[in-house]
């Protein structure tokens, strides 16, 4: 495994404002992926998986990110 890190998230919050409050799509999120690494993330329907991918990503309208640190870093050309 390399010492190198591709991706880094630190403290990922997403929130979503609606008429009947705040929803918390993703609350707190920490993960590191080094180069040479497979991250398979699981869990039950609506627990947050694919909101965390698309927060990342910046993919979600009307979407709060609350707090994050999300490093990414690209160092070899394809």
């Amino acid at each position: 495994m390399s010492e190198e890190i591709l991706l880094k998230v630190e403290n990922l919050r997403t929130h979503f404002h609606t008429k009947t409050g705040i929803v918390k799509a993703v609350d707190g999120i920490d993960f590191e992926l080094h180069k040479g690494e497979t991250l398979g993330v699981v869990g039950e329907s609506g627990s947050g998986k694919s909101m965390t991918a698309w927060s990342i990503l910046g993919m979600v309208p009307n979407l709060q990110v609350v707090s994050s640190q999300v490093k990414f870093s690209i160092t070899e050309k394809i």
